[in-house]
C-alpha cells in the first residue's frame, strides 16, 4: 500500500491514516491548495450514503446505481443486517464487490451523540428536559447525565413531548442540579462501545471492510467522537451542508444533505450539485431507500442530475483517497473492494427544535414500522434538507494510539 500524502489541510488532529488489514500509515503533512477538478477533469465528487440498511436498499437502490454505473455508500445497523426487512451480509458483500462502501451506523440505531438540557434539573427531579426524544422509547437504558467535569448514573424511565418540549423520565432522582445546555445525556460507555467499535467488528467478521462512521440522528458530540477517532478514518456526518471544502478537508468534520423525497425537492438537489460543480468541494448527499417518497426515480434523478454536471460519482473512500486524506485500501474485513469506487451519500433524522441534524431530515417525527416482527420504528422528519460530517484521525489499538500522542502529547493536538 502506498502511503498518500495528506494534500492541504491544516487539521487539529494527528496525520494517521488506516491502510490495508487495519495497518496504520504514518503520513506527512502536505502543503498547498488542493483544486476540486479530479483528475479526469470532471467538474467535482459527490458521494452518495444510503444509512439504515434496508432491504429496500438492495431491491431498489443498488439496482439503480448498478444501471448507471455508479457506485454509493451502505451505512449498516448490524442488529438490521440478517432480519426479513434488512440486508442480508451476502447482499453487503456483494455491494462491496461491485464497488460500494460499507460503513457502521451503530449496532442498532439508538441515539450515540450527546442530548442537552434545555431546562435546569433540581436534585430531587425525576423529569429532565432534554432537546430531543430518542432515548424516550428505551425504558430500562442506563445513562450517563452531567458535564465534562463529572457524570452521575440513571436508568431511563420513559418519556414523551408536552407542550414544554421533549422531556425523559428517570428511574430515580437526577440526586444533583444540572445547568441546561451544557449538562449533557448519553447512554452509559458500556453500551457506547458496543454500538461505535462493536458494529465495526461485526460488519468485518460479515467479510466486509469499513473506514467509515455515521451517527444515528445526527447527533455527533461527547464520548462518541473519541471513539470515532480511535476506531474510523473518517465521521461521514459531524457536520456541515454537505459541501465540504477541499483545501482544509478534514475526515472527521463532514457534512452531507440529503436527497431523500420527504425533504428535499429536485430543484434543490440541482442547486446543491451547482455549488458542488462551481466550487472546491467535496459533496456528500444521503437518502433512505426505504421512504416512500424516496423512489427508484428520485434516485436516478440524483445520479442524473449530477452527471449532467459533469460531477464524478465515488464513494467516501475513494473521494479521501484521492484527496490525500484517508486509507487507500480497506482497514479490515475479507470482501473484496473494487479498486476504482464511485461513490454515494446519506441522512437520518433530528427532531430537536432548532438542532441541526447534519444530512439528516429534521422537523416534525414521522415512525415507519420496520415490518411484520414490530422491529424498532425509524424516526424521521418532513423537516428541510440540512448536513452531516466526517473527519481525518484513523487509529487502531494500542500502537495507533501511541504514534498519535508522539506527534501530539498526551492530550493531543491544540
Amino acid at each position: 500500500m502506498d502511503n498518500r500524502q495528506r494534500v492541504g489541510v491544516t487539521s487539529r488532529r494527528g496525520l494517521l491514516g488506516l491502510g490495508a488489514g487495519g495497518l496504520l500509515a504514518l503520513v506527512g503533512a502536505g502543503t498547498g491548495a488542493a483544486s476540486g477538478e479530479t483528475d479526469d477533469g470532471t467538474n467535482g465528487r459527490v458521494v452518495f450514503v444510503y444509512d439504515d440498511s434496508r432491504r429496500a436498499d438492495w431491491e431498489q437502490t443498488f439496482p439503480v446505481h448498478r444501471e448507471e454505473e455508479v457506485p454509493a455508500c451502505c451505512a449498516a445497523v448490524t442488529e438490521y443486517v440478517g432480519t426479513s426487512w434488512g440486508l442480508l451480509p451476502e447482499h453487503l458483500r456483494e455491494m462491496e464487490s461491485a464497488g460500494w462502501e460499507i460503513m457502521s451506523h451503530t449496532a442498532s440505531h439508538i441515539v450515540v451523540g450527546n442530548l442537552y438540557l434545555t431546562a435546569p434539573a433540581a436534585p430531587d427531579d425525576e423529569r429532565l428536559r432534554v432537546n430531543g426524544s430518542f432515548l424516550a422509547d428505551h425504558d430500562g437504558e442506563p445513562i450517563a447525565v452531567g458535564t465534562d467535569e463529572g457524570t452521575v448514573e440513571n436508568v431511563v424511565a420513559g418519556g414523551g413531548e408536552d407542550d414544554d418540549g421533549f422531556f425523559l423520565e428517570l428511574e430515580e432522582p437526577v440526586g444533583e442540579a444540572f445547568a441546561a445546555g451544557e449538562t449533557f445525556v448519553r447512554v452509559a460507555d458500556e453500551r457506547l462501545r458496543e454500538e461505535v467499535v462493536g458494529s465495526k467488528d461485526a460488519l468485518e467478521e460479515m467479510g466486509v471492510g469499513v473506514d467509515h462512521f455515521v451517527s444515528p440522528f445526527g447527533r455527533s458530540e461527547g464520548l462518541l467522537e473519541e471513539f470515532v477517532e480511535e476506531h474510523y478514518a473518517g465521521f461521514a456526518n459531524r457536520e456541515g451542508n454537505g459541501l465540504n471544502e477541499i483545501a482544509d478537508l478534514d475526515p472527521y468534520e463532514l457534512g452531507r444533505t440529503s436527497i431523500d423525497g420527504p425533504s428535499s425537492s429536485e430543484s434543490d438537489i440541482e442547486a446543491f450539485y451547482d455549488e458542488v460543480a462551481a466550487g472546491d468541494s467535496l459533496g456528500i448527499v444521503v437518502g433512505h431507500s426505504q421512504f416512500e417518497e424516496t423512489t427508484a426515480e428520485r434516485i436516478r434523478f440524483a445520479i442524473r442530475a449530477a452527471k449532467a454536471r459533469d460531477l464524478e460519482i465515488v464513494t467516501l473512500r475513494e473521494a479521501l483517497s484521492d484527496l490525500g486524506v484517508g486509507p487507500a485500501e480497506t482497514s479490515g474485513g475479507d470482501g473484496e473492494t473494487a479498486a476504482d469506487d464511485d461513490s454515494g451519500g446519506e441522512s437520518d433524522a433530528e427532531n430537536a427544535s432548532g438542532t441541526a441534524s447534519n444530512g439528516d431530515d429534521s422537523g416534525t417525527d414521522r415512525r415507519a414500522s420496520a415490518d411484520e416482527e414490530g422491529v424498532a420504528s425509524t424516526i424521521r422528519g418532513n423537516g428541510p434538507s440540512i448536513a452531516a460530517g466526517t473527519g481525518l484521525l484513523a487509529t487502531v489499538g494500542l500502537a495507533g494510539r501511541a504514534a498519535y500522542r508522539r506527534l501530539n502529547g498526551p492530550d493531543g493536538p491544540d
